[in-house]
């Protein structure tokens, strides 16, 4: 235990990361469908709740609205696999980049005022339209959705889908730990922690979070693609924001200031909702419960990493800094 803490915190998140990759991998082995089927869904939300916490955890937004590009990714995908028979990579491809230039449209939008309730509140207001919209317009399926062969035909089985996801996951979380760990992510946590001292020194703040929301918004969509794949189709859940509201829950209960804090969020929620939920009706008391006890005894999440702050290593150096005069 000694030596693990001995090294530096990136050689202890690998050994994590490659820890629970490993375990997830070789339980997959021996997993029936059925348990594929799930775990499929609990990669994907690690992915949705580790993208999410880019605007939330680093940047300092409350983004409401994210099923917003989880829905858009899902839907343009199967629309341009179903109703217009594009090859399933290129709908890929296509999905990715119908879904960021909307993202790009409403982010600036949501952006205008560069303030923190315009900006939840907006991009909400938008989720629930679109949400309204696919709810009602027969083309994309109205309220029962939209469904087809939408898998990739080396992930056709149930088994093959899980592996997809799960690379696909593994490759884009890793990206979003780098993006951690980038000098823009330090302006982003700058533009969190003091808004006003950013502009000051001449940073355009509006541009860094249109960033990280761009870089959020393009992650969330992968997520929404595996979905559709994992499902078979898009609906409407998918735009609700019901589905927003899970990513924060997920973040919240994991340590929105801490990597891997998202990622056990995600495990807890998808458990409880897809597993709990079997044996009792009862499930989001469960679920309502965790959350109550978070906000009153953890507020920091689960996985409570002040590092991730750089809140400890700030009043480690002021108080040295006084010491020393």
């Amino acid at each position: 235990m000694k030596a693990f803490k001995a090294l530096s915190k990136i050689k202890r998140d690998a050994i994590v990361g490659a820890i629970t990759v490993a375990a997830i991998f070789l339980y997959s082995l021996f997993a029936s469908d059925s348990v594929l089927d799930f775990m499929s869904r609990m990669v994907i939300m690690m992915l949705f709740a580790s993208a999410l916490n880019i605007i939330l955890g680093f940047g300092g937004l409350r983004p409401l609205g994210m099923a917003t590009y989880f829905g858009m990714g899902s839907y343009s995908y199967v629309l341009l696999c179903v109703r217009g028979g594009v090859a399933k990579p290129l709908a890929i491809v296509l999905a990715i980049a119908i879904s960021m230039g909307i993202s790009l449209f409403i982010n600036l939008l949501c952006l205008r005022a560069n303030d923190d309730l315009t900006f939840a509140f907006v991009s909400m207001g938008i989720n629930t339209l679109l949400f309204t919209m696919v709810y009602k317009i027969p083309y994309v399926g109205s309220d029962t959705g939209l469904t087809g062969n939408v898998r990739l035909a080396f992930a056709n089985g149930a088994r093959g889908n899980f592996y997809l996801s799960f690379g696909v996951c593994i490759v884009c979380i890793v990206l979003i730990y780098l993006f951690f760990h980038s000098p823009f992510a330090t302006v982003l946590k700058g533009s969190r922690e003091n808004l006003e001292r950013l502009t000051f020194v001449g940073m355009n703040t509006t541009n860094v979070r249109l960033c990280a929301c761009m870089v959020s918004s393009f992650f969330v969509t992968v997520a929404g693609i595996l979905y559709a794949m994992r499902n078979m189709g898009a609906f409407p859940v998918m735009f609700s924001t019901n589905t927003s509201t899970e990513g924060l829950i997920m973040c919240l209960i994991g340590g929105m200031y801490s990597f891997f804090g998202p990622i056990l969020g995600a495990v807890i929620v998808t458990f409880i909702s897809t597993q709990v939920s079997i044996v009792t009706n009862y499930y989001q008391f469960v679920l309502g419960a965790i959350i109550v006890l978070c906000v009153l005894f953890l507020q920091g999440g689960l996985l409570r990493d002040k590092a991730a702050l750089d809140l400890d290593e700030r009043k480690k150096s002021k108080t040295e800094g006084a010491a020393k005069k």
